[in-house]
């Protein structure tokens, strides 16, 4: 079992002991739960739903700051209530066992905010319609993610290919179907930001990585990228004389362009090197006097050009 508190944690033990009965946080909420569906059948299960169940176009949630809170109290005397408040008990306290009850606190509280917020925004925002929300459905399945997330290989019912991790997935997309089906755009959007948020929230506390075997999947189903190495020069063609293979050895690789380039050659220098080695020789040969205007004054240009060249 994942467990990334210590053996002993003071924040995971027992509030206290009801006749030898330990009493856990996860047992004050159900408490509180069952209360308040007493509650509303003594006084009246419409009217104390009415007062309590939070609808943004109903009321001004500003000057009703409780509903964004007794919405999730607000409950039907069912069967369903039963089975729902025994799995609020088991994700709970699994949870506070594992994390410890600050964490469970805080990660209620969201569960129970984060709609209603979600909701007005979306209606204030004209993204929305107007919807009432009642009751603690979306809180309990949201903790039985957390539970899918935390043992994911542990099987259900002594089923071994029936773990967390094949049945949470399922329930998952169900619901996401649920809400498509009804295209209820603003209640799947809550429905999975409470998820993201647990998964997130669980992660930021000592949860390790989920998700690394669907990345992993996503990598090997897309085309890997392959670099582009820009192409090269053109081929040169082969000089006469040398055979095929020189020509394709001495030219550059199609694919690869050399890092150091050779010098470009100097061809106006060394023009004018071989008229000045004319001009000294017509010197040696016929003396200064047998130079032209135009020689003389490439002389005196070359001349001038190697004063100014500095060693």
């Amino acid at each position: 079992m994942f467990n990334p508190l210590s053996s002993y944690n003071p924040d995971s033990q027992p509030l206290g002991h009801f006749k030898n009965y330990p009493v856990y946080l996860a047992t004050v909420l159900v408490a509180v739960h069952v209360v308040s569906m007493l509650a509303g059948v003594v006084i009246s299960p419409q009217s104390y739903g009415e007062a309590l169940a939070f609808s943004p176009d109903t009321f001004s949630p500003l000057g009703q700051p409780w509903r964004w809170v007794t919405y999730a109290f607000v409950h039907a005397p069912r069967i369903w209530f039963l089975l729902e408040m025994y799995l609020l008990f088991s994700f709970a306290r699994d949870l506070e066992a594992n994390f410890g009850r600050k964490v469970l606190i805080r990660l209620y509280a969201a569960l129970i905010l984060l709609p209603p917020l979600l909701m007005a925004l979306a209606y204030y925002s004209g993204a929305g319609n107007p919807q009432t929300i009642a009751g603690s459905n979306l809180s309990t399945f949201c903790l039985f993610m957390g539970i899918c997330l935390m043992h994911p290989g542990t099987p259900l019912f002594g089923i071994s290919w029936l773990t967390y991790k094949v049945v949470g997935p399922i329930l998952l997309a169900m619901s996401m179907l649920t809400y498509l089906a009804a295209r209820d755009w603003t209640g799947l959007v809550v429905f999975l930001s409470c998820c993201v948020m647990v998964y997130k929230m669980l992660r930021s506390h000592g949860l390790p990585q989920r998700f690394e075997a669907i990345k992993e999947a996503l990598e090997n189903a897309l085309p890997a990228r392959k670099a582009k190495i820009p192409a090269g020069p053109p081929r040169a063609a082969a000089r006469p004389g040398r055979s095929s293979g020189n020509a394709a050895a001495s030219s550059p690789s199609k694919y690869y362009e050399p890092k150091i380039k050779p010098k470009a050659d100097l061809a106006p220098e060394r023009k004018a090197v071989e008229e000045v080695d004319a001009i000294l020789d017509k010197i040696a040969r016929s003396g200064m006097d047998s130079l032209t205007a135009a020689e003389k004054a490439a002389l005196q240009k070359a001349s001038s050009r190697l004063n100014d060249t500095d060693f």
